[in-house]
């Protein structure tokens, strides 16, 4: 190993120094050993010189939030090009950052809004739902993020911005937004720009339930009711609307109830992913899945019965599309629908849980169904799909047994 070297003149005045490192033992398995904040370890090939700084008004350090009163153990580099004087002037210089609330660092990050423009723009071919998630960006994330390099985010900064999003958005929005945050963040972390995302040790989103509402038959009828009403009044004004495509409505409420699908795996189906397996089995491919997993999904008779009818839809010509409209009148018409049902807390994703709990109800197992609506395990199915097969059981066991004059004493029934 290479000598240290030994400032001139004044020989004892790093002494105790000398004498800490030559205490040392030649191999050191763990953390370095520290003398006034100057730390050294020897490793098998060369020895490495650290410092400790103390942060009495807390900070950042390389992505960490560190709390008032932490330290952290910054490497300076190898032994052999440090001498005793050189590791006090840094050491001092380092403390000096620290006590005035300046970053350790003098690499320059990105800030958050621009790492986040170029995270939109590279992901923007593939990313699903990209204009909510510019939203969450332009919106929601650079307003309080923006302007701050991504290593200066704290989890005291995420835990301020979920409690200000709280005071006006519902929890499940907030952890929407968060979820973007963490997309961006995360991908810079995978980058090696910073080490770690501060929002791991921000305080979890409360007040957010899975959503378990599915609609009954006699609901069911009255959307069915609805949507007729809504193209027999299309219809009744295509003079003064030509350029409306009508018809369409009813068909693909019914596909999302006979299918399961999620809107936008609907919404880019295109007669290519139309296969016919025999005289009696039609199938669909999905391919755009929230899994980024294709699926293929059987047709139910209904099913064929929507296809036949779409075929004679109007369409712009090139369009290859099942349901031959914009993202924009799908959900202009869907909200109609709903108010027109009375049913104000019904979405189209209730469909979707509705066909699930209709199969589990008809005993098909929790895995096939899961399989149909494109889930890789049944857990999701259970939190949020489907009433559970063995609790509907349970209930029909129970009525049962109160119908014979049980109560489960072995003796005369007390009031």
């Amino acid at each position: 190993m290479t000598d240290t070297k030994r400032p001139i003149g004044r020989p004892r005045r790093y002494a105790k120094f000398e004498e800490f490192e030559a205490s040392l033992p030649g191999l050191m398995t763990k953390r370095p050993a520290y003398c006034d904040g100057i730390g050294i370890f020897k490793g098998a090939t060369s020895a490495t010189v650290w410092v400790k700084v103390r942060f009495p008004r807390g900070g950042a350090y390389r992505g960490r939030s560190i709390a008032a009163g932490g330290s952290v153990e910054h490497k300076l580099g190898k032994r052999a090009s440090w001498d005793w004087p050189q590791l006090i002037a840094e050491r001092d210089r380092l403390q000096g950052l620290a006590d005035r609330g300046e970053p350790l660092e003098a690499v320059e990050v990105e800030t958050f809004a621009k790492y986040a423009t170029a995270w939109l723009e590279r992901k923007k071919p593939t990313l699903k739902g990209y204009g909510v998630t510019n939203g969450h960006v332009v919106s929601a994330l650079n307003p309080a993020f923006g302007k701050k390099a991504l290593n200066a985010i704290t989890a005291a900064d995420v835990n301020r911005w979920i409690g200000k999003q709280h005071f006006k958005l519902k929890p499940a929005t907030v952890q929407r937004q968060l979820a973007t945050f963490n997309a961006i963040v995360n991908d810079a972390v995978r980058s090696g720009i910073i080490e770690r995302n501060p929002s791991e040790r921000a305080d979890r989103i409360k007040g957010i339930e899975p959503r378990q509402r599915f609609v009954t038959e006699e609901e069911w009828q009255d959307i069915l009711k609805a949507a007729d009403k809504i193209e027999l009044e299309q219809e009744a004004n295509k003079e003064r609307r030509p350029q409306q495509i009508r018809g369409w409505l009813r068909h693909y409420v019914v596909w999302a109830y006979e299918s399961g699908m999620r809107r936008a795996e609907i919404h880019g189906l295109t007669w290519g992913h139309v296969r016919k397996v025999d005289d009696e089995t039609t199938v669909v491919e999905v391919v755009s899945t929230k899994t980024g997993k294709p699926r293929f999904v059987t047709c139910t008779t209904e099913m064929v019965s929507i296809l036949d009818a779409l075929v004679k839809l109007d369409r712009a010509e090139g369009d290859n599309r099942l349901f031959p409209i914009s993202m924009t009148t799908l959900k202009r018409s869907l909200t109609a629908l709903w108010k027109a049902t009375g049913l104000q807390d019904v979405r189209l994703h209730d469909l979707r849980r509705t066909h699930a709990t209709i199969l589990i109800r008809h005993n098909i197992d929790a895995r096939t169904v899961a399989g149909r609506l494109g889930h890789s395990g049944t857990a999701m199915l259970a939190r949020h799909y489907a009433v559970n097969l063995g609790d509907m059981e349970a209930a029909k066991a129970f009525s049962t047994r109160l119908a014979k004059g049980e109560n489960g004493q072995g003796g005369e029934e007390r009031g």
